[in-house]
């Protein structure tokens, strides 16, 4: 079993696969809903995949800036000790200075790419998706009418344009 600390640790690549909102194992019990997550996979599970991807992708990128202006400042603090150790010698202090100076564009860029903000809106509208699985299976609200399946493709692109269904 992987520490706590890196259980979650960025990866180099963004993830590639989704989760499923309701896992085929789960469904085989209940044989009753089966034309309605015929259409749940037909109208909300692509959109969910969509924004569930770029919510990790956006994760991962946003956690790996994190990580390398981390490290990168505990670098500098090494420098820094050398410094202090070897008063005579101008390399550390240099190297302390490059490294500054990259750690402050890494950290503007980190701000411009807006990773933070970008992965909060596509988890918002992932896991608005998620929770139409379960509104379309409980027939309430918009959901309880006969034509359900018009009111839930509504609601799928309300939630990808931003707007709430």
């Amino acid at each position: 079993m992987a520490p706590s600390l890196f259980v979650r640790f960025p990866s180099l690549r963004a993830p590639r696969s989704s989760g499923e909102v309701i896992p085929v194992e789960s469904r085989a019990r209940y044989a009753a809903l089966a034309s309605d997550f015929a259409v749940l996979d037909r109208l909300v599970a692509p959109a969910f995949r969509a924004s569930d991807l770029a919510a990790l992708s956006h994760q991962n990128r946003y956690r790996r800036q994190q990580v390398t202006i981390l490290l990168g400042s505990v670098v500098a603090s090494g420098l820094g000790g050398l410094q202090a150790v070897f008063a005579e010698q101008r390399w550390p202090g240099l190297l302390l200075a490059a490294l500054g100076i990259a750690l402050a564009a890494s950290s503007r860029v980190t701000s411009e790419l807006n990773a933070q903000s970008d992965y909060l809106g596509e988890r918002v509208k992932a896991e608005r998706l998620r929770a139409l699985h379960f509104r379309f299976l409980s027939r309430t609200g918009p959901f309880a009418e006969n034509d359900r399946a018009s009111a839930l493709r509504r609601a799928v692109v309300a939630i990808e344009s931003g707007r709430e269904p």
